[in-house]
């Protein structure tokens, strides 16, 4: 049983990670446009389990003839590249009879970006179904865990409805240098674009003055005020699977470098920037995403002594009901970088919260445990609350209350 992972960086590596540690497969390919960035991972991965199989791969992603010539013997592909190789995986996977698993896609189209969108993929449902295959989409964390842990809520309290889901992302990071430990590109884009909430079975705008909150988060983070991210893949991915009806879900987040907040840190790479040259043309959260470490060498800079720690936390609030009973579910994630490095080489805490779900699914794929075929998201998944008791099994530091009334 073969997995491939599109896309070695720091999740894609950490996926890897998680795979070797289960043992469960017999063979990974792990495929990327850099051979060497494999190539320093792949010593890792044998110290892990060298009773598996590596192999490293150098291609195109973009390139649907490329990738399907890597997929003939594989069962199930991880794409963590980027969501503009969704779609060429996808048709690649239709041709080599593979199942999809990707961490991410947007909830509509965004002007000058193509075949990106929720949509685009499931242009290919009747596709996949035709050939008994699943393609999953928005298996990451924030989407995915996320999804997963609102089917898991519904299920197991057998709701009719959802007032609202609330998830709020929060993260501390100590460092000498301007650092992220996820994409700097996708941070940017999120906090500066047009806030936005799903409303009553629509997308929809949020005034400025609406759009942050303050949030009290477990640990070193405490308490830190939260935005509203633009476009968040939560928006259609619960929305279109969940079997109930829901009014409202928002997506936020804080992030705390030192002591600068968010709008501190976009100013900063915005100053880092003007000070280089005050023209810009091109994309611009391309060029302000420049002004910070590479996300991929995260673990190195912190092995060097730039970063000196990282913090992660989520607190997921979901109201509901049942009849004439109301829920109110609270959650919360906590992880430090200094104790998740002891067990766990490959990134940030933030990949390491990615790798979870996808490494679940592609096993139980694998075993036949998930039986629903076409293009979906998690939502859509029967067994949520299995993956959720695995991602506890396999270290996630998550903890639940709800209460009746």
């Amino acid at each position: 049983m073969t997995i491939a992972i599109i896309g070695c960086g720091a999740v894609g590596s950490a996926i890897a990670e998680q795979l070797a540690k289960r043992g469960n497969i017999n063979k990974i390919k792990l495929a990327d446009s850099d051979v060497n960035k494999i190539k320093k991972h792949l010593n890792t991965l044998q110290k892990i389990n060298p009773e598996i199989e590596y192999c490293a791969v150098q291609i195109n992603a973009m390139n649907t003839e490329e990738v399907e010539i890597i997929l003939k013997d594989v069962t199930v592909v991880i794409n963590a590249a980027s969501p503009v190789c969704n779609i060429p995986i996808m048709k690649a996977c239709l041709i080599s009879n593979t199942n999809y698993i990707d961490l991410a896609s947007d909830p509509f189209e965004y002007p000058d970006i193509e075949g990106t969108s929720f949509d685009d993929q499931l242009r290919l449902h009747n596709e996949f179904l035709n050939k008994n295959l699943l393609a999953l989409t928005n298996t990451g964390f924030s989407p995915g865990f996320t999804d997963i842990l609102c089917k898991h809520v519904i299920s197991r309290n057998s709701l009719d409805s959802l007032e609202y889901v609330k998830v709020a992302l929060g993260e501390r990071i100590y460092s000498n240098k301007l650092v992220v430990s996820w994409s700097p590109y996708i941070l940017l884009l999120e906090a500066i674009s047009q806030p936005t909430i799903y409303k009553k079975k629509e997308i929809v705008n949020v005034d400025s003055e609406q759009s942050s909150r303050t949030v009290t988060f477990p640990g070193p983070i405490g308490e830190i005020e939260v935005r509203i991210f633009s476009g968040h893949p939560e928006l259609r991915t619960i929305s279109d699977y969940v079997d109930i009806p829901i009014d409202c879900i928002e997506i936020s987040g804080g992030y705390l470098l030192n002591n600068m907040n968010l709008n501190d840190i976009i100013v900063e790479a915005l100053r880092k920037k003007v000070n280089e040259t005050t023209f810009f043309e091109g994309d611009i959260f391309q060029i302000l995403s420049t002004s910070f470490e590479n996300p991929d060498n995260f673990i190195e800079n912190y092995k060097n002594g730039i970063i000196k720690n990282e913090f992660t936390a989520c607190v997921f609030e979901i109201k509901g009901k049942r009849n004439n009973e109301n829920l109110e579910y609270h959650a919360t994630i906590e992880h430090d970088l200094k104790e998740v490095i002891k067990t766990f080489s490959s990134g940030s805490v933030a990949s390491f919260l990615v790798s979870f779900v996808p490494t679940i699914i592609a096993e139980k794929i694998l075993f036949k445990e998930i039986t629903e075929k076409g293009v979906l998201a998690p939502a859509g998944l029967s067994n949520a609350s299995e993956i959720i008791e695995e991602c506890k099994k396999m270290g996630l530091n998550f903890k639940e209350s709800e209460k009746w009334y």
